[in-house]
């Protein structure tokens, strides 16, 4: 294999000097570069006289491609740290590096230490760089394809003649090759990248591709192991995949996808395939430890009372119970109740692979009742619904609802003003003042609502990566006469390692004429707007977006800090929106071995530290 051309980098440390010596190394069948250190000294006592050395000041010239910081990064310099000389070597080594690693393979690092004492233990180190020119890709050959084209691959790859090489680059679409081949049965296929040509004069590096397809794998047996609970056939059903099925990679990860997602696993072993008994088969095998999915939940909230007033804190809660997996069959039931200014209570059942097809039907019932809190109207509805889902494609799935409500409520009515006769005693006035008495309103609705879900999160309790878009529309008939509609983003981005960004927008919006207040959209506490009552401000349209930091602790514990703010419109001005509210905080989720803790400490835009509304959620599993 060619190698590349020596290029040294005279480094000089006090006494010593010491060469980097680029030189060609082969790893994993890919040429990378690689450093050999040479250290000539006149002295060797004189080296080791001065084990550790303060560096006072670092900077760097000539350098575009990375910044001061960046490079002072890479060294990981600190003022006040003392450094041995392994250590600034390596520092340098860092930069070198990095400068590679992105295509600066000419890259040259030359540091100029200045001693700053009499024994030359403080130095200001000033670099140059001179980064040379950025290698970019000329054409790769290919060699040992039979399956598929040269064109298919290269275009595969997306590594076009002119475009900057970089280590991550080539990795990356050799694992798309890799891929590609897997989806059409061959996952043992072999490529050796190997480097034919570096021309320092144009700047470009040319790779031959040596490609060993291995033979046609075909699935030979499928199984599921570690079961307990869950009934065989329940795991079987969510694999897209067949014995004596070509290979296929894709279908793979889906079947990983699906499983994790599922909710009835604590852990899903990520390697699932086995040799199988001739080299052109193999096992697909899914290990997993099941976990506990009956689930026992109860939210506290508290708001302390409004300060210069005489209300009383404000409690709330919520008290559900639901099974996801009853006696190992999928199945779902669930109990819902919940306290407050909005109190409601429901049921529900689901019924998983209607027909053997991905199809689920589900059956509920719930109670509302509603008071306000400016005045003693109060609002309530009985309904029941029938649903339909199924799931398309690797993350589609679709629902229809059909629904029947029945619905009372209070509306204000203003009284005339009634003239009193003049009083001797009283002539002040001669009219009582406006009152207001409440008029009940009832009726039905019959309603059919239509929702379309993606779903590409890679783990729905705790995502690190993926989005969630959902969009929904109900049309009712009989007495009430509504349109609504949802819209949900949610956005999971992965910044350092166990650290996420998750990015949710909320929007929902009613029509009709004397819509209910039922039929209304609520915002407030720690679902929609935390740092706020429960469910305060409700409108016709609704519009709430939530941003959190999390630090994941666990596989389903982490630690935040979010922001939340939102807003609704008045039911006169429906086309409005009031001022936007704003509250923020901390929160934790804490998996223990009875369930999940949840803790979240709001503010409100303005308020003291004192006034924040705590929100506990305690969890058991069963």
């Amino acid at each position: 294999m060619r190698s590349f051309q020596s290029i040294f980098l005279p480094i000089l440390l006090c006494f010593p000097i010491i060469y980097f010596t680029f030189q060609s190394k082969e790893v994993c069948g890919i040429e990378t570069l690689s450093i050999r250190e040479n250290v000539a000294t006149e002295d060797a006592t004189d080296i080791d006289s001065i084990p550790l050395y303060s560096i006072t000041k670092l900077t760097f010239d000539g350098n575009k491609h990375f910044s001061q910081r960046k490079l002072r990064d890479l060294f990981g310099w600190e003022k006040k740290k003392v450094y041995s000389r392994d250590e600034i070597r390596d520092g340098f080594n860092r930069i070198v590096s990095s400068y590679r690693h992105d295509g600066y393979v000419f890259a040259q690092v030359l540091p100029v230490p200045t001693p700053h004492s009499v024994d030359n233990s403080r130095l200001a180190i000033d670099t140059r760089i001179r980064e040379g020119k950025r290698l970019r890709y000329g054409d790769f050959s290919l060699s040992g394809n039979k399956l598929l084209s040269n064109s298919e691959i290269l275009r595969e790859m997306h590594l076009h003649n002119g475009k900057f090489f970089t280590k991550t680059s080539l990795e990356q679409g050799i694992e798309r090759i890799q891929f590609l081949y897997s989806e059409h049965g061959y996952p043992k296929v072999e490529i050796e990248p190997t480097i034919t040509h570096l021309s320092p004069a144009d700047g470009r590096i040319y790779f031959t591709l040596k490609i060993n397809e291995g033979a046609l794998v075909k699935l030979s047996e499928i199984k599921v192991s570690g079961l307990h609970k869950t009934k065989p056939y329940v795991v079987l059903r969510e694999i897209p995949l067949q014995v004596n099925e070509t290979y296929n990679q894709g279908k793979i990860d889906q079947s990983y996808h699906r499983l994790r997602n599922l909710g009835y696993f604590y852990q899903i072993h990520p390697n699932m395939l086995e040799e199988g008994p001739t080299d052109d088969s193999i096992i697909f095998n899914a290990k997993v430890t099941e976990a506990r999915t009956g689930r026992l939940i109860g939210i506290l909230g508290y708001a302390p009372p409004v300060e210069g007033s005489d209300n009383v804190p404000q409690l709330t809660g919520v008290f559900e119970v639901s099974e996801t997996n009853l006696f190992g069959t999928g199945r779902n039931v669930n109990f819902y109740w919940k306290s407050g200014l909005l109190r409601s209570l429901s049921v529900g059942y689901t019924e998983p692979w209607i027909f053997d097809r991905p199809i689920s039907l589900g059956f509920s019932y719930s109670q509302l009742k509603q008071r306000s809190q400016f005045n003693d109207a109060e609002s309530e509805e009985k309904s029941g619904s029938i649903s339909g889902n199924t799931r398309f494609g690797d993350f589609y799935q679709s629902e229809v609802i059909f629904g029947y409500k029945q619905i009372r409520y209070d509306t204000l009515i203003p009284q005339s003003t009634v003239p009193i006769i003049q009083s001797p005693i009283n002539d002040s006035d001669n009219t009582v003042s406006d009152t207001t008495s409440l008029q009940m309103h009832s009726g039905s609705k019959y309603s059919i609502s239509v929702r379309f879900t993606r779903d590409s999160r890679d783990y729905y309790l705790n995502p690190t990566e993926g989005r969630r878009d959902s969009i929904a529309v109900e049309v009712s008939r009989s007495d009430f006469r509504l349109r609504k509609l949802w819209l949900d983003i949610q956005q999971y981005f992965q910044t350092w390692e166990n650290q996420i960004i998750a990015i949710e927008i909320h929007g929902a919006s009613a029509w009709g004429i004397n819509i209910p207040p039922t039929e209304l959209f609520y915002l407030g506490g720690v679902n929609t707007l935390r740092g706020y009552d429960e469910d305060w401000f409700s409108g016709p349209r609704r519009a709430h977006a939530t941003f959190e930091y999390r630090f994941l602790m666990g596989r389903n514990s982490q630690i935040f800090a979010f922001s939340d703010m939102g807003s609704v419109t008045s039911v006169d001005k429906p086309s409005t929106f009031d001022k936007l509210r704003v509250g923020y905080g901390i929160g934790a989720r804490l998996e223990s071995k009875g369930g999940i803790i949840q803790l979240d400490y709001g503010l409100a835009a303005g308020d003291s530290a004192l006034r924040g509304k705590i929100h506990v959620k305690l969890g058991a599993s069963f």
